[in-house]
C-alpha cells in the first residue's frame, strides 16, 4: 500500500551525468523505490548485459501523460534533461562515477589508477566474496571470478550474498554484488575450477596490473594459482584458515623478487601449517567431520583475517603507484599467522602457540628453493 508520505514526496531521479553529455535518448534501467518515490538509473541504452528492469526512458518529444501515471519520462528542454513522473516534475540528481561513488577514497587510493587494476579471485565463497566486494569498494575496475560451486543455504551465515542468491553460481552472485557497488566494473566469470580456465583468459587480465588471490578451501588450488603468478609475472596472495577459523594464514609473493608458494610449502607443509590440504567445504583439520564440535568458522573470525589479506592486496596493486603509502607489505613477513583466539577450547592444542588473542606472527622466514620448478616458470 502506498503511504501518505510517498504521495507527498516529489519524485527524485538519480542518473549518470553521461546522459546529459551524450544527449542520450533511449531506455533507462535501474531501481524504483516506491516508498521514497525515488528512481536510481544504473544503466541505459541497449544494456545487453544487464538484468535490471526498465524504469523509464528519455524521449525526443514531450509527451502528455496523465495525472495518475507512474511512467518516468525524460525530455530535452533547452539542452537540459528534465524528468517527469506523469505530470509531476522530478528532481534530477546527476552523479559522476569517480566523483560520487569513490569520493571517500580520495587522498588514500588513486581512483583513476584503481579502476585500471585487475584482480583474479580463485574461490568465491566466504573469503573470496569479501575480497571481491571490498576491492570493488576500493575502486578496482576489473575482476576475474573463478568458482564451480553454487550458493546454498548453509553458505549464507558466512557469505556476502544472501537468500535470493541460493541456487546461483557463486561467481554470478558475486558479480551482481560488484555491479551494485560499481556499475562500470568489468567482471568476467568462470564457473569452473582454476585448473580448467583457458590460458588466454589469464593473458587478458594479466596485462592490467593484476594480482591473483587464492581463496579456495584447499591448498592444491593455491599451488596452481602460484604457478599462474610465476608464469604471468604477477603477485600472488593466499588466504587460508585453520580449525574453526580460530587462526588463519596469509602468504604473498612477488615473482622475481621473493620466494614463491612452492618454495615454502612444496616439501614441508605439515611442519609449518595446520591448514587443511584436502578439498573440504569447511575449515577443519578433523579426520572425521562428525568430530567437529562447533560450526567451522563464524563470519566475524573469517572476515577479520580476510581483511588483513585485503589490505595486503591493495598494497600489491599499488606497488608502482606514485605517492602511495603501503599499509602492510613492508611490515608483514611473506608468511604470517593471525589468530582470533588462543583458547584451546576452540582451537585445540595448536591455539597455544599464540601468546594472546588477535596476535599476528611475522617471524617466519621464507627461503628460496633454488630448484623450485614453479619459480623457473617466470623465465
Amino acid at each position: 500500500m502506498e503511504t501518505i508520505t510517498t504521495k507527498k514526496r516529489r519524485p527524485v531521479v538519480h542518473f549518470p551525468a553521461e546522459l546529459e553529455r551524450q544527449k542520450f535518448i533511449g531506455k533507462l534501467y535501474g531501481y524504483f523505490h516506491s516508498d521514497s518515490n525515488e528512481y536510481n538509473v544504473v544503466a541505459y541504452g541497449e544494456a545487453l548485459n544487464t538484468t535490471l528492469p526498465i524504469i523509464g526512458q528519455v524521449v525526443s518529444e514531450q509527451r502528455d501523460l496523465s495525472e495518475t501515471s507512474d511512467e518516468l519520462i525524460g525530455v530535452w528542454q533547452n539542452e537540459k534533461l528534465i524528468f517527469q513522473q506523469g505530470k509531476r516534475k522530478c528532481k534530477g540528481n546527476s552523479y559522476e562515477l569517480l566523483l560520487n561513488i569513490f569520493s571517500r577514497n580520495s587522498g588514500i587510493l588513486e581512483t583513476g589508477v584503481m579502476l585500471n587494476k585487475a584482480v583474479i579471485i580463485s574461490g568465491c565463497g566466504s573469503v573470496g566474496s569479501l575480497v571481491a566486494l571490498e576491492l570493488a569498494r576500493a575502486g578496482v575496475g576489473n575482476f576475474l571470478l573463478i568458482d564451480n560451486d553454487t550458493m546454498a543455504y548453509h553458505n549464507i551465515c558466512r557469505h556476502q550474498c544472501g537468500t535470493s542468491d541460493v541456487g546461483k553460481f557463486k561467481v554470478n552472485a558475486v558479480r551482481e554484488r560488484i555491479s551494485q557497488i560499481n556499475p562500470s566494473a568489468q567482471v568476467l566469470t568462470q564457473s569452473t575450477i582454476l585448473e580448467e580456465v583457458p590460458e588466454n583468459v589469464f593473458e587478458t587480465f594479466c596485462d592490467k596490473g593484476a594480482v591473483i588471490v587464492g581463496c579456495a578451501d584447499n591448498r592444491e588450488g593455491d599451488f596452481y594459482a602460484n604457478k599462474i603468478s610465476c608464469l604471468f609475472n604477477i603477485p600472488f596472495v593466499s588466504i587460508g584458515f585453520w580449525e574453526r577459523a580460530f587462526a588463519g594464514e596469509i602468504f604473498y609473493s612477488i615473482p622475481s623478487k621473493t620466494p614463491c608458494y612452492q618454495c615454502l610449502f612444496g616439501d614441508s607443509e605439515k611442519r609449518i601449517s595446520q591448514r587443511v590440504s584436502v578439498n573440504r567445504r569447511v575449515y577443519t583439520f578433523e579426520e572425521d567431520i562428525a568430530q567437529t564440535r562447533f560450526e567451522p568458522g563464524i563470519s566475524t573470525d573469517i572476515n577479520f583475517i580476510t581483511t588483513i589479506g585485503i589490505k595486503l592486496i591493495l598494497d600489491l596493486l599499488n606497488l608502482d603507484t606514485p605517492d602511495y603509502i603501503p599499509r602492510l607489505v613492508n611490515h608483514l613477513s611473506q608468511f604470517s599467522l593471525i589468530c582470533n583466539t588462543n583458547d584451546s577450547q576452540i582451537g585445540g592444542e595448536q591455539a597455544e602457540i599464540f601468546a594472546y588473542p588477535l596476535q599476528v606472527t611475522t617471524s617466519i622466514q621464507v627461503d628460496s628453493d633454488e630448484n623450485c620448478p614453479t619459480c623457473q616458470l617466470k623465465s
